[in-house]
């Protein structure tokens, strides 16, 4: 059973970013030995970060990237029968570009809170980051 990526840049203005984070998707699903799931990623403007980031968690900045988890019982009639919804990642690449921060160490970042991976104490947070150290090593970032 395959994955389902939905790369998203509605303006067109990160042709370039959207087919690197494809690419870097599929490698990954593959790195983590994951079959089945689906998940959109959306390259979007500061505005529309900033937007997001006032609606979702009352910081009224744009910010590099936010990740939203589906619902356990969310339903997706467009998917095939067995594949699992993980959720949705928004990252802003000029956002990540003016503060020289890295795109796909921040989508891996993303990817692995869809997983349920978090950073919420200290045990989770080293968790998160030895298999953060140990994709980027793989994929060479």
């Amino acid at each position: 059973m395959g994955n389902a990526v939905f790369i998203f840049d509605p303006g067109n203005k990160y042709r370039s970013e959207a087919r690197k984070i494809k690419s870097l998707a599929n490698k990954l699903a593959k790195l983590v030995k994951i079959t089945g799931i689906s998940f959109e990623a959306y390259l979007i403007s500061n505005r529309e970060m900033r937007s997001l980031n006032v609606k979702f968690r009352g910081m009224d900045k744009a910010t590099n990237i936010l990740s939203f988890n589906a619902d356990k019982e969310s339903i997706r009639p467009d998917l095939k029968k067995n594949t699992r919804y993980l959720g949705e990642i928004f990252l802003a690449p000029d956002y990540i570009r003016s503060h020289g921060e890295n795109l796909n160490f921040l989508f891996i970042h993303g990817f692995l809170h869809l997983l349920g991976y978090t950073h919420s104490g200290k045990r989770d947070t080293i968790k998160m980051e030895k298999l953060e150290d140990k994709l980027f090593k793989k994929l060479k970032i």
